[in-house]
């Protein structure tokens, strides 16, 4: 057989030769030209890198916004942080999908800032409420001290001139009696002072079933026996009215209506005492014919050391306590006391619950 003819000069085309031994000894060759195979080859190569190239650079787009997508609720709870950093306390987050893990984080997060919100509010009201208390203080301790200082410079110069005066009996008798009344008022006041003192630490009651009309009856008899120029007078149906309370509070109570009473009504004046049951409650109810007390006033009125200007001033003996302190004992039975609106003269109205 022939030998296989020569292989064409590299780079003009490519074959692949295939020899067969026939049976006679010779040699069959078959050459056949694979030019248009190289080249299609080598353009699928290329078509494939750069659809690979293409493939690649869309996926990382679409991973880009996926991310980018998927993270901007953090990116908002960053710049929210920011904004609250600086000053913006009412920013929120408001996921729209928060059944994600990151909604779920952006509401968990909404909701750290709306209790930590409530909780600065709390405690900016809590240091407001501590300087007022604390200026209440200072202004109570102030005119308390203001107030025990005119009695006892009554008491001073009183002893003072019973001292000096040696001769004349009537005259130290009058010196006397004057310093009685102002160790009573001093004596009074420092009771007060104390009374409002153990209110503040939680007065403790010794509660028991008690009649409410028959303390009102004993209040009543007081006050006429202390009061011999006024008409004081106990108006109700004598019905016993029952409550389960502090009898010694209740009196001072109504101890504190009539003596409050009887200094602002004039000397012909009449007081009224009446008691009765309204629903589940038993009332009583004062009431004078003094100078009244203005709409304005009827809750200012019951703040301590507050004195209505006029008729309720120094040298009528009180120094502002009395009702301060019967609001608090009867909040203290669960109760209230009011001044109620009236033409003429004052009505105060204490109401109890009546017992079970």
């Amino acid at each position: 057989g022939a030998p296989p003819p020569p292989p064409p000069p590299l780079g003009q085309w490519t074959s692949t030769t295939v020899t067969h031994l026939l049976p006679d000894g010779s040699t069959l060759t078959l050459v056949a030209d694979t030019s248009g195979i190289t080249a299609r080859h080598a353009e699928l190569r290329f078509d494939l890198l750069v659809g690979g190239l293409i493939g690649l650079a869309l996926v990382a787009l679409l991973v880009g916004l996926a991310a980018a997508r998927a993270l901007a609720p953090l990116q908002r709870m960053t710049a929210t942080a920011q904004l609250i950093a600086h000053g913006d306390r009412g920013r929120r987050l408001r996921p729209d999908r928060p059944q994600t893990e990151l909604g779920q984080a952006a509401a968990a997060f909404d909701s750290m800032l709306d209790a930590l919100e409530t909780a600065e509010s709390d405690a900016r009201e809590a240091a407001d409420t501590a300087q007022r208390a604390e200026a209440n203080t200072r202004r109570f301790l102030s005119d308390a001290a203001h107030e025990l200082r005119t009695p006892i410079a009554g008491i001073q110069a009183l002893a003072q001139q019973l001292a000096a005066d040696t001769g004349n009996a009537a005259r130290r008798r009058r010196f006397a009696t004057l310093l009685t009344d102002e160790t009573r008022r001093a004596a009074r006041l420092v009771g007060d002072l104390l009374d409002i003192a153990r209110i503040d630490a939680g007065v403790a009651l010794r509660c028991e079933d008690v009649d409410v009309a028959e303390i009102a009856a004993a209040a009543v008899d007081r006050a006429a026996m202390l009061a011999p120029h006024l008409a004081v007078r106990l108006d109700g149906d004598g019905q016993p009215l029952a409550v389960h309370a502090d009898p010694h509070r209740i009196a001072q109570i109504l101890s504190n209506l009539l003596d409050n009473a009887c200094r602002h009504s004039p000397p012909d004046g009449e007081i009224t005492v009446h008691t009765a049951r309204r629903e589940s409650n038993a009332e009583v109810t004062v009431t004078d014919t003094g100078p009244g007390v203005p709409q304005s006033d009827r809750e200012r009125i019951f703040d301590r050391l507050v004195r209505l200007d006029d008729a309720r001033n120094r040298d009528s003996g009180g120094a502002g306590l009395g009702l301060s302190i019967a609001r608090a004992l009867a909040r203290a039975h669960h109760g209230s006391l009011e001044c109620l609106p009236s033409d003429t003269g004052a009505v105060f109205r204490l109401s109890l619950p009546l017992r079970s």
